[in-house]
């Protein structure tokens, strides 16, 4: 069976899949688009929130936070409620999140608004999917693959890609490089990349029934989603 890491990045998704001991990376336009490939797969592990409120902030977004601690918390942003998913523009989006829960929606949440619609539309319409496909955030998973400590810079920066790039050696020497050869012809930031491996490295822990889970009892939303991160 199939394992795999998915950040989302410019145009699409990048993918990095494991089969037995091989791993490739490839770059996909939407989640559709990999859906025979997610019926093969024993775990799907992609950094979007999966499961939203119809008010209130969602209790895995709030645990994740304290658990990165200032600055890193801040990458975890705030998942919007339902009722501003058909919202095509910040400004409609923003809207119809204050008219349901008083807060406004960041530009950063709207920037990945249509990736959250897009998987919330493949689950809804399969809840079962949830079995396979489980939500990570990869400043989560490389926090616990660094005993528990979470990263020092921003993974933007040089500094920043070095130190995730170290635990990815670590585990995989050399694999990095080759991943990098195969996406030559796709359009992604370094840190895309590393964040599809550290969905990886997660989605293995999943499988082995090692990785965390928070919150540990999560509860679900309206339409019968798990709201949960693993690591």
């Amino acid at each position: 069976m199939t394992l795999m890491g998915i950040d989302g990045c410019y145009g699409g998704w990048l993918c990095v899949a494991r089969q037995g001991s091989s791993i490739t990376a490839f770059f996909t336009p939407s989640i559709a688009a990999v859906l025979a490939r997610i019926e093969r797969c024993a775990v799907v592990a992609v950094d979007i929130p999966i499961g939203l409120t119809d008010q209130g902030p969602r209790t895995c977004d709030l645990i994740a936070r304290k658990k990165l601690r200032q600055p890193r918390g801040s990458s975890v942003f705030p998942a919007p409620v339902r009722a501003a998913l058909p919202g095509r523009t910040h400004t409609e989006a923003s809207d119809l999140h204050q008219r349901a829960d008083g807060r406004r929606l960041s530009l950063q949440t709207f920037g990945i608004l249509r990736k959250i619609r897009e998987v919330d539309a493949l689950l809804t319409s399969d809840p079962t999917l949830q079995q396979t496909v489980r939500e990570i955030h990869p400043e989560l998973s490389f926090t616990v693959w660094n005993a528990n400590q979470p990263m020092q810079h921003r993974k933007s920066r040089p500094a920043g890609r070095s130190e995730r790039e170290l635990l990815i050696e670590s585990k995989w020497p050399g694999l990095r490089t080759k991943l990098v050869g195969q996406l030559r012809s796709c359009a992604y930031k370094p840190d895309d990349l590393n964040d599809a491996l550290a969905a990886l490295w997660t989605a293995e822990r999943i499988q082995a029934g090692a990785a965390q889970l928070i919150p540990t009892d999560p509860p679900r939303d309206r339409l019968g989603l798990r709201m949960e991160m693993w690591a």
